[in-house]
């Protein structure tokens, strides 16, 4: 969400002020003019832009898959050789290039088949589809002029930031603030601070290579990949102390079964939380120790806490055998046998998250595959109406019909990774288990899994995802999505849309951005941090306003996110130096966005409710307000009890400094008020204003009226929770001689307004 040119908003309130409705410039003539060196010349536009703009989009996109998708008439019941792949496939534009550039090979006459069945030779089964001398012939007749012959045309590339030129971005000190906030739930240290200042991108690089290798960024990575995985549904705040554990099957692992009695050890529900999180503590792991991100498909190994450890009867070694947060490599062998670790999906709790019946033969596990690793949604591989009857009439019709095997054929044979394991039993794993011969054989893609592999069939069929094109894909969308809270954008079918040129031009540029990320994550090594440091580095994360003069309807970029509810629980103690909490029970230290308002403020459960809300409605606007005004409460007269020096909002004013005496304006208090609201701004929101600037000045009128207000009261009581008699992070009282009480001049609650004024500001609710 990006902010308009006209600059500042006049109003401030909770909802985002207006945001950029046409955007960055007219990307389409990047890739429509060819100038990918600068040149302007034809000559210069790559194959890979000219297929997607003078064919794909221009005709083949509409025309050609009528017939030629996976699931097309030509394809499943003629048996074509060209296949496209539909924009839901991943990297479908070079796909479909490699496609066509074998096709291309195959002549009759002297001429290519790609060149002859459009005009309806060769008993085209789709007729005629191009007339010989039209603008779409002449683009498909150099198209396979460049498949054909190696012209210099083919070694040229699209620029890959080229469309995003004209949008204005976060300086790198800006960005520094919201990344370690995102990152690392805490505020830049004076020493990054400086090191960026001085030496902007390049500082900020580093600076964010130190922030992932704190622990708490480990923490965001947790989050970021359970909202994929959904796998604390068995977490224990989520669910109860045994959630996870109740599904271990004790004849295959008896370190649980004592968890399972009544009275439950005191361990318990570490033992839960640990075994709900292994799959994405492996993850995390993995990342942590800069292994390649392909492991998390890969290893032949967990990962245990001192908890699990012991549940699982493996030895393990720990520096402290009571940190929960400490995790070691090991492999687990259960009562059956060794356990055949294949990174994440072979986890107990992957497993169980992701059940399978005895007719579903783990095939829904296997869209799960696609859908988390390789950004393929299998069931948008086949966009066709089923016809019941002719499915119906097949003996097995998930191999028979080409109404279902166009799905089946890729699912099926994945399913096949997971035999073994039982259908009921989710996590017990028998080798011997026979597997059903009916279905498409076990394998990946074009491959057949050696059967040397059946009794481990995981094993094989990890590395073969891993290596697949698409999974360095799939992590980019996993490192954007998490770093920015959107998805990807689809590819725009509807050429008639008049806006199709600049919703084409906002695919092109993110899926460039994409496609060259993704590339430079495998050259080095895999490495998921790359890709975290790669978007937030880009305008995707940092844009701050675009170009109103060019028509471009992209507003899924750059800063005015709706903090998830987690994540604004962290900006709140980072910020103001408390935690949002309820004030009971101090020490078991419950935070309202983590437990109550989780959901009402858009969270999720990771069962119930799986998805998260990114706009805000009625009632995060409610819970938004409510914090604004407690923690105002509850800070501002305890800020106050502290020395001038010592205080974290209210520095630089006393509180018996008012802005008016016997109806005239005290000039040196309202300079003073000013100015520590001036402070407030950067602090609360990085607000960089002139003390003149009308922000201060809107903020400064919130003081005084509400100044005005109280003070022709003659009120000078407190409501009890907004007195500075506690200690706000333990509850514990202050010495009497700094309690307030009382406030006989005014200020405090005037303080409390602004204090709540600003935070419920869009900019602290929004990153």
């Amino acid at each position: 969400m990006l902010k308009d040119s006209g600059g500042r908003s006049g109003t401030r309130r909770f909802t985002p002020r207006a945001t950029l409705g046409a955007g960055l410039l007219a990307a389409a003539t990047v890739f429509g003019a060819g100038a990918c060196s600068g040149s302007g010349s034809d000559s210069c536009v790559s194959t890979r832009a000219y297929f997607e703009t003078e064919v794909w989009s221009s005709f083949m996109g509409s025309k050609c898959t009528r017939c030629h998708t996976p699931d097309g008439v030509a394809v499943a019941e003629k048996g074509a050789k060209l296949v496209l792949q539909p924009p839901s496939y991943p990297g479908f534009i070079d796909a479909n290039l490699a496609t066509l550039k074998e096709v291309s090979k195959i002549e009759y006459d002297g001429k290519s088949e790609l060149l002859r069945k459009p005009l309806g030779e060769m008993n085209h089964g789709g007729g005629v589809q191009l007339e010989s001398g039209s603008a779409e012939y002449k683009a498909l007749t150099d198209l396979v002029d460049r498949l054909q012959h190696d012209s210099s045309s083919t070694s040229c590339t699209e620029p890959p930031t080229g469309a995003l030129a004209f949008v204005k971005t976060m300086d790198a000190p800006a960005t520094l603030r919201k990344a370690s906030l995102d990152l690392v739930a805490r505020l830049p240290t004076q020493a990054e601070k400086d090191a960026v200042a001085k030496g902007g991108d390049a500082a900020l690089a580093v600076a964010l290579d130190g922030m992932m290798k704190e622990d708490a960024f480990y923490d965001r990575l947790t989050e970021m990949f359970n909202d994929t995985f959904l796998t604390d549904k068995y977490y224990s705040y989520n669910s109860y102390d045994r959630a996870a554990i109740d599904f271990m099957n004790e004849g295959d692992y008896p370190g649980f079964d004592a968890y399972k009695q009544d009275p439950a050890p005191p361990e318990t529900r570490q033992v839960n939380d640990a075994l709900a999180r292994e799959p994405i503590a492996l993850m995390t792991w993995i990342i942590k120790n800069d292994r390649p991100y392909t492991e998390i498909l890969t290893a032949d190994y967990t990962v245990v806490n001192p908890f699990l450890a012991k549940a699982y009867q493996v030895n393990a070694s720990f520096t402290d055998p009571t940190n929960a947060n400490e995790w070691v490599q090991t492999k687990v062998t259960n009562n059956v046998g060794a356990v055949p670790h294949a990174g994440v999906i072979s986890t107990p709790v992957f497993l169980n998250r992701w059940q399978t019946t005895t007719t579903n033969r783990n095939r829904g596990r296997a869209r799960r595959l696609f859908l988390y690793f390789l950004a393929t949604d299998v069931l948008k591989l086949a966009e066709r109406p089923v016809d019941a009857t002719k499915v119906t009439a097949q003996q097995n019709p998930t191999r028979d019909s080409a109404l279902c095997n166009v799905c089946h054929r890729v699912l099926d044979p994945v399913a096949g990774g997971f035999r073994g394991y039982d259908d009921n039993d989710y996590e017990h794993f028998d080798p011997k288990d026979t597997w059903h011969d009916e279905m498409f054989a076990t394998g990946f893609g074009a491959d057949a899994m050696d059967p040397s592999y059946y009794s481990h069939a995981q094993q094989w069929l990890g590395p073969q995802m891993a290596k697949d094109p698409r999974f360095a894909i799939s992590a980019t969308y996993t490192a954007y999505k998490g770093m920015t809270g959107h998805d990807p954008l689809l590819y725009p079918r509807d050429q008639a849309d008049p806006d199709f040129d600049s919703k084409l031009a906002a695919w092109s540029q993110q899926d460039s951005f994409f496609r060259t990320t993704a590339d430079d994550f495998t050259k080095k090594g895999s490495n998921f941090k790359s890709l975290v440091k790669a978007v937030i580095l880009s305008p995707y994360y940092r844009a701050i306003e675009g170009n109103p003069a060019t028509p471009y309807m992209q507003t899924d970029m750059g800063t005015g996110r709706l903090l998830t509810p987690e994540m604004l629980n962290r900006k709140i103690a980072a910020v103001m130096g408390f935690r949002w909490r309820k004030t009971y029970e101090w020490d078991r230290q419950h935070d309202w966005l983590r437990e109550d308002y989780n959901l009402l403020y858009g969270g999720i459960d990771s069962s119930d409710v799986p998805t998260r809300l990114t706009t805000a409605n009625n009632l995060i606007g409610s819970v938004g307000t409510v914090m604004a005004n407690e923690m105002s409460c509850r800070l501002t007269a305890y800020d106050f009890t502290n020395a001038k020096t010592s205080r974290h909002l209210f520095p630089m004013v006393d509180r018996t400094e008012v802005p008016e005496s016997a109806g005239h304006t005290v000039d040196g208090a309202v300079l003073n008020i000013k100015t520590n609201i001036q402070y407030l701004h950067e602090v609360l929101l990085d607000e960089k204003l002139d003390i003149n600037d009308p922000e201060i000045e809107r903020t400064y009128q919130v003081f005084l009226d509400t100044w005005r207000e109280l003070e022709q009261s003659g009120n000078t009581n407190m409501t009890y929770d907004c007195t500075g008699q506690w200690d706000p992070s333990t509850g514990m009282d202050l010495p009497m001689a700094v309690q307030i009480t009382k406030d006989p001049d005014f200020t405090i609650r005037s303080w409390q307004a602004v204090t709540a004024y600003l935070m419920s500001d869009w900019r602290f609710l929004y990153e």
